[in-house]
């Protein structure tokens, strides 16, 4: 999505899907590189699989709960083909009724059927023994984010958020708008049914990437991760970089927009603190045992409205793992070494590039 958006929803237009996706977060493994260090690459990619590092931090609350739904080789490979399928839909049949259409076609093929029964089997469960009303469903890599633009709830929960912030503050600003648009994209990767999630699957490029990955592994491994739903406001999720398990540097994670309570010195001070001592004490401990393969990573971390501190996910510390308000090419030192740098958005960004990382 572009910034146009944004000013389509003030001259009361609908939104609309930009043809091209440009997602930074997407695999790239480097021109030249020989066979051998493209599988190293891929192993590096499974090793922070959530089914690899989830299970070191559950025990101790580090993470949310989470369950696992094993995936096929067969459900991959029909994932892959139902994306191929949805790209050569015309713009117009990628949304509402005529998507709907494409869907109910597709389900119909045995392997979505039972990915479907077994998908919603675990959602229930989860739903059960977490005792939330909603949960996040991803794969063992990514989630499907790149999707929600798709989705109608998700475009009128954007123009609500928009709605209340003009009338708060008697106007739109565009830091407001992309707020919104932040915010209502987040609340849409939340659900309670299978079908709303494989809907997601089967239009997501991040899905697609992360199926052909794994089914050029000399193994396929993937599966999908049921996690409990837990609210993070916009400008509370942070990108930290641990390099040879030293926490080199954290930054803003949602780095599109300023956050107002990253801009009070005493507060960016205590957060900052907080963070380090959770990893510290607590993460680096739980991830570094004896034998630990877990040296070099990106972790998203969190801080809810509770003022407690999660691990959202681990990331390969490659240069395919976004770095967010760091360079790799040009700032590979502060990732890799201390002292210790924190970055936050000070200024309201360019309106016509803030989209251009998601949407």
């Amino acid at each position: 999505m572009n910034i146009g958006l944004l000013n389509a929803i003030s001259k009361g237009k609908s939104l609309k899907r930009t043809k091209e996706v440009k997602d930074r977060s997407a695999p790239m493994v480097k021109a030249g590189l020989d066979k051998k260090d493209i599988q190293k690459y891929l192993e590096d990619v499974q090793d922070t699989y959530v089914e690899e590092w989830e299970p070191l931090l559950a025990s101790n609350g580090l993470t949310f709960r989470t369950a696992y739904a094993p995936m096929t080789k067969k459900e991959a490979e029909c994932l892959v083909e139902a994306y191929r399928g949805f790209e050569k839909l015309p713009e117009s049949s990628k949304k509402g009724e005529k998507f709907d259409a494409f869907f109910t076609k597709i389900s119909k093929d045995p392997v979505v059927k039972t990915m479907l029964s077994k998908l919603q089997n675990q959602i229930d469960r989860c739903l059960k023994s977490f005792g939330c009303k909603k949960v996040f469903v991803k794969g063992s890599s990514r989630s499907a984010k790149d999707a929600v633009i798709m989705l109608k709830n998700m475009t009128e929960d954007f123009e609500q958020r928009c709605i209340a912030a003009k009338k708060k503050e008697g106007k739109l600003s565009i830091n407001d708008a992309v707020i919104s648009l932040l915010g209502a994209g987040k609340d849409a990767m939340s659900g309670t049914s299978a079908e709303y999630f494989l809907k997601l699957f089967v239009r997501s490029e991040r899905i697609y990437q992360d199926m052909t990955l794994a089914l050029d592994m000399k193994e396929f491994k993937s599966g999908w991760a049921i996690r409990e739903w837990v609210d993070i406001d916009i400008g509370m999720e942070f990108r930290g970089f641990i390099h040879e398990r030293k926490f080199c540097a954290l930054c803003q994670y949602d780095y599109l927009v300023k956050i107002e309570k990253l801009q009070d010195e005493k507060m960016r001070k205590k957060l900052v603190e907080t963070m380090k001592e959770f990893y510290e004490q607590k993460v680096g401990p739980a991830l570094h045992g004896k034998g630990s393969k877990f040296k070099s990573y990106v972790a998203d971390f969190a801080l809810d409205n509770d003022g407690k501190c999660w691990i959202i996910e681990l990331n390969p510390f490659q240069e395919s793992t976004d770095g967010a308000m760091f360079s790799w090419a040009t700032e590979k030192k502060s990732l890799t070494s201390l002292p210790f740098d924190f970055r936050y958005q000070k200024n309201t960004q360019n309106a016509l590039v803030a989209l251009s990382k998601e949407w």
